[in-house]
């Protein structure tokens, strides 16, 4: 069975994985459900340290998002790439598959994952936000859509349904991931 932990907490206890593991964290804007997910996998790390951002890996790794608008945005007909620095991720509208929830809400998720190469932070976690580091095992492909269908429920109030889609969609993209395969 896949395990999950704290990426903070592994990091503290020394069980951060340097031959490979998917880290996932959330950004929430404020009180809006507007949401952004990122996950990114590594392998064969050389070194983790504290920086002034966050956990720096000195290592290569696969990065996607995931992009929650609520029905109310004002700003949903501006590029991903072109928005405020809390409220952008690093794409176009033609990069990436936008899902329309039943409540209106949009779900938007890249094509392809970005290769990121050398090194990586992980920001820090503020306020509600959060970083979970899944470690390698033959299922963790179905605990992290899991982990999506559930976090996409509680943390932005979707139905079910659409959480279901969406995790499917960014699951797409999280299997063509290069650097890294369960």
């Amino acid at each position: 069975m896949a395990k999950a932990m704290s990426l903070q907490k592994a990091y503290d206890t020394n069980q951060v994985p340097f031959d490979g593991a998917f880290i996932i964290s959330s950004f929430f804007r404020g009180q809006s459900y507007y949401s952004i997910y990122e996950i990114t996998a590594y392998k064969n790390v050389k070194d983790v340290y504290n920086s002034p951002d966050g956990l720096t890996f000195k290592t290569d790794g696969s990065r996607t998002h995931m992009l929650i608008e609520p029905a109310s945005y004002n700003e949903k007909y501006t590029e991903p790439a072109m928005r405020d620095a809390q409220s952008m991720i690093p794409y176009r509208f033609s990069e990436c598959t936008v899902l329309t929830g039943k409540r209106m809400e949009r779900i938007i998720i890249p094509k392809a994952p970005t290769m990121l190469y050398s090194s990586f932070t992980i920001l820090n976690n503020e306020g509600d936000n959060y970083s979970f580091l899944f470690l390698p095992s033959p299922d963790v492909y179905l605990a992290i859509k899991k982990f999506f269908q559930d976090a996409l429920y509680n943390d932005t109030g979707m139905r079910k349904e659409d959480c279901l889609k969406a995790s499917d969609a960014l699951m797409e993209t999280i299997k063509q991931f290069t650097i890294w395969h369960a």
